[in-house]
């Protein structure tokens, strides 16, 4: 459920542009590439070396325009188009205007620049109020003269909320006219003196077509204005070529950050060489329907999520790499197919989703041993649950393992006599004093609870965690529980005015130790001919006696006070055993007996 939450908060968030900066700042970095710039495109720059010779721009004479278009053009050739990235808006002075003016007439391949005011609008069209996103109020041509000899289109930028240009407008519709953007008509100028065929780039449903960047700023030939006036480079050089014209120096207002290099400013006239570039190698790109792209994405994360549910986290974080991966090369190849996807979302969903199953089987695993550790807890020692917390050597599983292990069993003498006399509930108050001392005692020397058999207590030692000294532990255990009958005696014969007398039997050897059951019920405990052998010794055993097998005693023999009962027959086995009654533990304290030994 977090998984598809999360997913679906991503995927929503994307496709109503929430995600935007991230996305687009990503699409940056993977779409920018640089490549070999078209040698035949040439930057006239009007820079700080042109105003220490020439003064301010804003006061040259239009004069130094027509200079240039003529020093451009030769006898035996010219450019094949000049794009002025220049407002040459309002008369300035008369002759240097006109000389403008026959300069571009007299060749025919100028382009100047306009402006258009646009804005989004409300319009009303047949009877009905429509939104106009692109509505043009006006348009600011060259001067009337300049405007009738020379080729024209807007310069108009499009900032992204960024403010990085990203598109840019193909034409705009002004006085039932089309006006195309500055450098497509640069391209258009240019393709038809070269004869070239027009590809026009696929715009959007605002006419807008996606820049692709050709090389970072200060990649194309670039010639100081006063440079090429003063005959400082050969006019030859731009034989043929598109040269443009344009600011090339702070504070002309013409800077704007671009996708190609991220945080570095590009000058407008840059700007339009990269998409005449751009243009004459049929360079542009769409982007991706969002709606195409939620439903992929949507379908991809449905996959992986299948994926992750069936592997590991190893293997699903391998698996997530590599559809990572093949997803940023597919969006690669889109772009270049002239296709703009961003990849954001799907990356974000996919890490999610990874981080979502690699934590969640961790709290799921960490939950299950909480759970398992409660249940341990009813019968196992604290030292021992917190041993096992510490190794993580418990398991919820069907199945046991074999262990040396010691049994120790308990019961009450004369219960069955005891419970026909008394009513329920003293029956029940002398068991719960029973139990509680049977546990106790267990639990203060390491051991596990097994069970309780109505009367009877059923405990483990060296299980399920390995218990030093586990056999001495077990003897101890028993004593503790004759010795505390004295004790409860006390509370029980004030209360039911009886006495009650426990008989305990130990034994050691090998068992199967484990979870016993079904997959809908299972008990942990053991079972073997040990635990036989421990429950027919505690039938041997009187009240208030403490029996042992002789295999227990030969491990203990110089630690025990015994008294022999000699040889004894046991239910279920073959030959009979010899079996000892434990009176006391000699001087050495138990836990101690492995540097003793």
């Amino acid at each position: 459920m977090v998984t598809i939450l999360l997913v679906t908060a991503v995927l929503v968030c994307s496709h109503r542009g929430l995600l935007w900066p991230l996305e687009q700042a990503v699409a940056d970095m993977l779409y920018s590439r640089k490549y070999q710039i078209n040698n035949s495109i040439k930057i006239i720059t009007i820079d700080q070396k042109s105003e220490a010779e020439y003064g301010f721009f804003s006061e040259w004479t239009r004069a130094r325009a027509a200079q240039l278009v003529e020093t451009l053009t030769q006898q035996d050739g010219k450019p094949a188009v000049i794009g002025f990235d220049v407002n040459f808006i309002a008369e300035r002075d008369e002759e240097g205007d006109a000389a403008f003016v026959r300069a571009a007439e007299a060749h025919g391949n100028v382009v100047t620049a306009a402006r258009a005011e646009v804005f989004e609008a409300v319009e009303e069209r047949d009877g009905e109020y429509v939104k106009d996103t692109v509505h043009v109020n006006n348009i600011e041509y060259p001067y009337e003269a300049l405007r009738k000899v020379s080729y024209h289109g807007f310069t108009n930028a499009i900032m992204d909320e960024d403010n990085y240009v990203r598109r840019g407008m193909l034409s705009l519709k002004y006085a039932e006219e089309t006006e195309y953007h500055f450098a497509y008509e640069v391209y258009k100028r240019y393709s038809e003196a070269m004869g070239r065929d027009l590809n026009p780039p696929e715009i959007d449903e605002k006419g807008n077509f996606g820049i692709r960047y050709i090389a970072p700023p200060g990649s194309y030939d670039s010639y100081a204005w006063s440079d090429v006036v003063n005959g400082e480079h050969d006019p030859r050089i731009f034989e043929d070529a598109i040269v443009l014209v344009g600011a090339y120096m702070p504070g002309m207002q013409d800077e704007f950050l671009v996708p190609v290099s991220r945080g570095e400013h590009m000058y407008g006239v840059e700007i339009h060489a990269n998409i005449v570039d751009g243009l004459l190698r049929g360079y542009s790109y769409q982007t991706v329907p969002k709606i195409w792209v939620t439903c992929a994405n949507f379908l991809l994360c449905l996959i992986y999520f299948l994926l992750l549910r069936k592997t590991g986290p190893l293997f699903g974080a391998i698996a997530g790499g590599v559809l990572a991966t093949g997803y940023l090369a597919a969006a690669t190849w889109l772009y270049s197919k002239g296709w703009y996807l961003y990849p954001v979302a799907f990356v974000l969903c996919m890490i999610c989703m990874l981080a979502v199953h690699v934590l969640g089987r961790y709290v799921w695993e960490w939950l299950s041993k909480r759970k398992l550790l409660k249940e341990f807890k009813k019968y196992v020692a604290p030292q021992v649950l917190a041993e096992m917390s510490r190794s993580g050597e418990f398991s919820v599983k069907l199945g046991g393992e074999c262990r040396d292990i010691a049994v120790l069993f308990v019961d009450i003498r004369g219960f069955t006599k005891l419970s026909e006399e008394l009513a329920p509930e003293q029956v029940v108050e002398m068991l719960n004093e029973y139990l509680a001392l049977t546990t106790e005692a267990v639990f203060a020397n390491g051991g596990t609870l097994d069970k309780f058999i109505g009367d009877a207590t059923m405990a483990v030692f060296n299980a399920p965690v390995d218990l030093p000294d586990y056999k001495a532990r077990a003897v101890k255990a028993a004593l503790d529980i004759v010795h505390g009958a004295e004790r409860i005696n006390e509370r029980i014969k004030k209360k039911i005015d009886r006495e009650v007398m426990f008989g305990v039997g130990v034994h050691c050897g090998t068992a199967i130790v484990g979870n016993i059951g079904c997959e809908t019920r299972m008990d942990y405990t053991a079972i073997g001919d040990t635990v036989n052998t421990a429950s027919r010794l505690e039938g041997k055993a009187l009240g208030g006696q403490v029996v042992i097998s002789e295999t227990l005693y030969r491990d203990l023999a110089d630690r025990l006070i015994v008294e022999p009962l000699g040889v004894a027959e046991l239910k279920g086995k073959a030959e009979p055993i010899q079996i000892y009654s434990v009176l006391e533990f000699a001087d050495i304290t138990v836990g101690e007996a492995e540097s003793h030994r």
